[in-house]
């Protein structure tokens, strides 16, 4: 059994091996004077402690017949020894490493137990063909009262001894988090982290349970829930919060329904979310009062998710403008790059340029154009339809790519386009007119080079031109100017 990892492990595995090493240590007394009875009784006892102490620690709990087997052990022992008292070495051992285990009155009950079988080995003494004399009672009875000081002096050494093991766990968990969560990249990322943040906090704390409640990105309130329950919550009702008066969580109202998934009666209380804006909040009970270090670590879960979603709402805001032409809400040229590089299979890319725009522009001023900009890219996207990845790559220039569709599907977009873009706009008090010329290029002739798709869409675009206003043209590599009509 090598020695495990964590404070309360170690300790618990190094009392064990104290435990065993002492009654080992005194094995050699009573077997110097044994007969074959006593060699007997104290054989039987020694592997009954082990086997008893080793039952615990795999365990990882007393139980009174675990207690009932050392205490019946201890007594044979005891009455297989010319000096009895020597026994209270053992107990002591045992009763030292069984406080790490249970509560103060549970290392009480332990300690009675003890007693009850030393108090009993007084009892069938006479019995046992030992040949020793009897122990006086007082050697026997006179060290309890210090038994049970040194069971519960070492219960309450133990427990500083849980409570620094899972003040660490805690910690490590906040530390965890707070790296994790600044390098989220999704919602759902940093909501799976704070889960598991929370989930190991309730695993440090015993008995803690926690209920995390937030919208998921419809709306839906989904509960998020950690540490032991009889039956897993997949929503809060709401009566069972109260809330102030901006509506938000910050009492418990009717605590049974959390009861009655806990499987037994608890404490609760709510933590709302730091976000005033969020109405998210997260719930915490224990069959005591919730321990104040534990709503420390909880809250600071909170404030960290609430910091890494308003981090990554900022760096979507940002990637956004980034990738949006902020006249007209289409992707820019950046965007529409990259939407080209990602295409696989066969595509078409329509480039747009409009016609007479400069005199709307510069007879009626600059709002006009933006407002005649604007209601361009409605009607491109209006046509395309989804699916399309409508953008506007700089001035009055427009282009699209179009996925799944024929050639002939294709050319009769663009006909579309050119209908929907020649009809008036109402600027500055009056209608005004434009129109467009569409050049066409798809993935037949460049396959494998967007660039060189979109600069034969470019291409085929001047030739519409060139043409006339309100053309339509595609390219073609078979034809000796590259041009064709649509």
């Amino acid at each position: 059994m090598r020695r495990p990892s964590g404070v309360v492990a170690s300790m618990r595995w190094l009392y064990l091996v104290a435990a065993i090493l002492a009654l080992l240590l005194t094995l050699p007394a009573p077997l110097a004077v044994a007969n074959p009875v006593t060699a007997t009784l104290t054989v039987t006892a020694t592997a009954g402690l082990i086997v008893s102490w080793i039952a615990g620690y795999r365990l990882g709990r007393n139980s009174v017949w675990l207690d009932a087997a050392d205490a019946l052990a201890i007594a044979a022992f005891a009455l297989a020894c010319p000096a009895p008292p020597v026994v209270f070495s053992i107990a002591f051992s045992g009763l030292w490493y069984r406080s790490l285990y249970g509560s103060v009155s549970r290392i009480a009950v332990t300690c009675a137990i003890y007693a009850g079988g030393l108090c009993a080995m007084l009892l069938v003494w006479p019995l046992v063909p030992n040949g020793f004399p009897a122990p006086p009672p007082a050697s026997i009875i006179g060290p309890m009262p210090a038994m049970f000081l040194v069971a519960i002096v070492g219960r309450m050494l133990g427990a500083s001894l849980f409570v620094r093991e899972e003040s660490a766990r805690r910690d490590a968990a906040l530390a965890n988090a707070g790296t994790a969560l600044l390098n989220a990249h999704s919602r759902e990322e940093i909501i799976s982290l704070a889960g598991a943040a929370t989930a190991e906090i309730c695993a440090a704390t015993p008995g803690l349970r926690s209920i995390a409640v937030f919208p998921d990105e419809d709306g839906v309130m989904v509960t998020h829930p950690a540490g032991p329950f009889a039956q897993r919550p997949t929503s809060v009702p709401d009566h069972v919060v109260g809330r102030d008066a901006d509506g938000r969580a910050i009492s418990v109202r009717d605590p049974r329904f959390l009861d009655e998934l806990a499987g037994t009666v608890c404490a609760w209380l709510v933590i709302p979310s730091p976000d005033r804006k969020a109405d998210g909040y997260l719930l915490l009970g224990t069959p005591k009062r919730v321990p104040n270090e534990a709503v420390l670590a909880m809250t600071s879960v909170l404030n960290q998710v609430a910091f890494a979603v308003l981090k990554w709402q900022d760096h979507q805001s940002i990637t956004r403008q980034a990738r949006t032409d902020a006249l007209t809400g289409l992707a820019n040229r950046t965007a529409f790059t990259a939407a080209l590089d990602r295409v696989a299979g066969p595509a078409a890319v329509l480039f747009l340029d409009l016609d007479d725009f400069k005199k709307v522009n510069d007879g009626r001023g600059h709002a006009a154009g933006d407002k005649l900009l604007r209601e361009v890219a409605a009607r491109l996207t209006a046509a395309a339809g989804p699916g399309a990845v409508a953008a506007r790559l700089g001035g009055d220039e427009f282009a699209l790519i179009v996925t799944g569709r024929s050639a002939d599907e294709v050319d009769s977009l663009a006909e579309v386009l050119v209908a929907e873009i020649s009809k008036p706009v109402r600027v500055a008090g009056a209608d005004a007119f434009v129109g467009a010329s569409v050049g066409i290029a798809d993935t037949t002739t460049a396959p494998d080079d967007p660039d060189l798709l979109l600069r034969q869409a470019d291409q085929a675009m001047y030739a519409a031109k060139m043409a006339g206003k309100n053309q339509v043209r595609r390219y073609d590599s078979r034809d000796r100017n590259f041009l064709t009509a649509a």
